[in-house]
């Protein structure tokens, strides 16, 4: 019984771990006669916890390295798109992907 029980605990764990939740949205249409140069980001590695903690700082850093490429500084049309992964509904690891047009 005990190894019925032990075998029916690590096929359930096993089944369980490849869980994975992905949310995310998106901005697919961009105005039509905005003249620069395109520069994108990805920023990652920003966890959270039981979907109660998120990070603060995801965003401002994205936007601090679209400016880092863009020699002007003026930037135009700026989208962002946020996703997470939630894994087993405890832990949930954050992106930002974020693109705009260098004026």
């Amino acid at each position: 019984m005990k190894k019925m029980t032990g075998l029916t605990l690590a096929a359930f764990l096993i089944s369980v771990t490849g869980c994975v939740s992905i949310e995310s949205s998106g901005i697919s249409d961009s105005p039509k006669g905005v003249s620069g140069t395109e520069v994108s980001v990805t920023e990652e590695g920003d966890f959270g916890i039981l979907h109660l903690t998120s990070p603060t700082d995801l965003t401002a850093k994205a936007n601090q390295d679209l400016l880092s490429k863009c020699r002007s500084g003026r930037l135009t049309n700026v989208q962002s798109q946020l996703s997470d992964r939630d894994w087993l509904g405890i832990v949930q690891v954050y992106k930002v992907r974020a693109r705009a047009i260098c004026m």
